[in-house]
């Protein structure tokens, strides 16, 4: 199966929000409206946003941000540096979901931000009932760090992924 990262444009956009409403998604990402709105707008500096294509068909989008100081501080994970990438991941398609193509975008995106020699480890969040998010970045070479209380949101589990040594010089 062939995959590939393609930016997001705004003709992708009525597409994200069918994915948004689907019940499998809705039930992770919450309200479809505010994260419709919030993918409207331009990525900040920093962020970059890509639809994910298998086979030539779109099945997902995956998002990659450096998180401010606030977000991590008020997430209890004050220890972790802003020059870590933070990794979302969406699966759209509910046909697509159990087919590996969420762990390999996922995958993609980490050797890509790991290969700038700034960014430390790379880092997604789950919320803890989310096993099949966690399986995708734990088949992707991340691993569980720690479970943290991320007010109001609930528990997650942070997951990371550092460089392997000897790969990224």
């Amino acid at each position: 199966m062939s995959m590939r990262l393609r930016d997001v444009t705004n003709d992708d956009l009525p597409l994200i929000e069918r994915w948004l409403h689907a019940d499998h998604v809705r039930s992770t990402w919450g309200d479809p409206g505010a994260n419709l709105r919030q993918l409207s707008e331009p990525p900040a500096n920093g962020n970059w946003r890509a639809i994910i294509e298998a086979d030539g068909h779109e099945v997902g989008i995956v998002l990659w941000q450096h998180p401010t100081r606030e977000e991590l501080d008020v997430a209890g994970l004050a220890d972790i540096p802003t020059s870590v990438i933070d990794i979302d991941i969406m699966i759209g398609e509910f046909d697509a979901l159990g087919r590996g193509l969420g762990s390999g975008a996922i995958r993609l995106v980490a050797e890509v931000a790991l290969s700038d020699p700034t960014v430390p480890f790379v880092m997604a969040c789950a919320r803890l009932d989310n096993l099949a998010s966690q399986r995708a970045f734990a088949k992707a070479g991340f691993r569980k760090d720690r479970e943290f209380d991320d007010v109001p949101n609930g528990l997650y589990v942070l997951m990371v992924r550092h460089r392997q040594e000897g790969r990224f010089a």
